[in-house]
């Protein structure tokens, strides 16, 4: 499975089943809209514990690909509305 840490605040946080591109569009979309916008995320050592960023202008944010394949390209299939722009 994919995997992508994030940096957020100096903690670790991560995101299963995602590509840092579909995460990039995200954080993209959610910036343009002009609006502060939670990203859900998982908090937990080896458990699932949500936890939200919030996403805003001015907020530094790290995204780390943690399983890309030999040229550094994303690997594995996104999920089925993994990126709901619904929530926008």
């Amino acid at each position: 499975m994919n995997r992508i840490d994030i940096v957020y605040g100096g903690r670790p946080y991560s995101l299963g089943g995602r590509t840092v591109a579909s995460v990039q569009e995200e954080l993209a979309t959610a910036l343009a809209a002009g609006r502060p916008y939670w990203l859900r995320v998982n908090s937990g050592e080896g458990r699932i514990e949500d936890a939200y960023l919030l996403i805003a202008p001015g907020i530094s944010v790290v995204l780390v690909n943690t399983k890309p394949n030999g040229n550094g390209a994303d690997v594995g299939p996104e999920p089925d509305n993994a990126f709901m722009r619904d929530v926008l």
